[in-house]
């Protein structure tokens, strides 16, 4: 047991001696002018020899490094390529398609009269409206007549914010609009939601062949563009009056492609 307790004491008392030797040799530093330390250099070189074999891969490693590096680098590069490319393959296509929109419009008698403005389906509200793009910050206002590629309405502007307008479409029991076939006779097109109904207001010169029936400047309308093909419609014809239901045979897609005519 004595001598286990010992060792503790040994260690503390060669503590004390470590500690009082070198602050002897500090003080004895000091008062001599530091002649003491200066035998000890300032900085120390270590020098290695390396053998041909070891310089070489030491070499081959940093090429490998830069090589890697490189590699990562033009990696990134052609990421960001690809990306670009995939960007304009998108627009690329969007252009074709806005094309071929202009392409088959331009067919319609009188186009070139009218300055098109580009739109389409935002989404349908709660109130089941149509939402399409532009407003008042392309000058458009209520009544303005919307019609897709083919150059038939669709329908026109019944509300107009800054950056969209609502769309009042044959598929709201609320659309109503005044036409005029090519013999100057008139009729009023509504719709249940579901189909819509053709009823004649004045006929003046009716005839068998009036093929369609058109939006007039005399209604307050843009322009004279088609509404309603009748050529596959059974008109019932009593008493100098028109009637007939139309069943709609095109459907709104968020892909078809509108436009809002204005005069030049």
């Amino acid at each position: 047991m004595q001598s286990t307790e010992a060792l503790p004491k040994r260690s503390y008392i060669l503590y004390i001696l470590f500690i009082l030797l070198s602050s002897l040799l500090i003080l004895i530093d000091y008062f001599s002018n530091k002649e003491l330390s200066s035998y000890f250099p300032n900085s120390v070189n270590f020098e290695f020899e390396l053998e041909n074999s070891d310089f070489t891969f030491i070499q081959r490693f940093n090429t490998l490094f830069e090589q890697r590096a490189q590699l990562v680098s033009e990696n990134i590069r052609l990421e960001q390529e690809i990306q670009d490319l995939r960007s304009l393959e998108i627009v690329n296509k969007e252009l074709q398609l806005q094309l071929e929109s202009y392409e088959e419009i331009s067919t319609v008698s009188n186009i070139q009269n009218f300055e098109l403005l580009s739109s389409g389906f935002i989404t349908r509200n709660l109130n089941l409206e149509y939402l399409i793009y532009g407003g008042t910050n392309q000058q458009l206002e209520v009544g303005d007549l919307v019609i897709n590629e083919k150059g038939f309405v669709v329908g026109y502007l019944r509300e107009v914010f800054y950056s969209y307008s609502i769309l009042e479409s044959p598929y709201s029991s609320d659309f109503n609009l005044e036409v005029m076939d090519k013999y100057n006779n008139t009729y009023l097109i509504t719709s249940n939601g579901s189909e819509m109904f053709i009823s004649s207001i004045l006929l003046d010169n009716y005839k068998d062949d009036i093929d369609f029936l058109y939006t007039d400047i005399s209604f307050n309308h843009s322009g004279k563009f088609p509404v309603v093909d009748t050529r596959l419609i059974n008109f019932e014809y009593q008493n100098n009056q028109i009637n007939a239901s139309v069943k709609f045979l095109d459907s709104f897609t968020f892909n078809t492609k509108l436009f809002i005519p204005k005069f030049k």
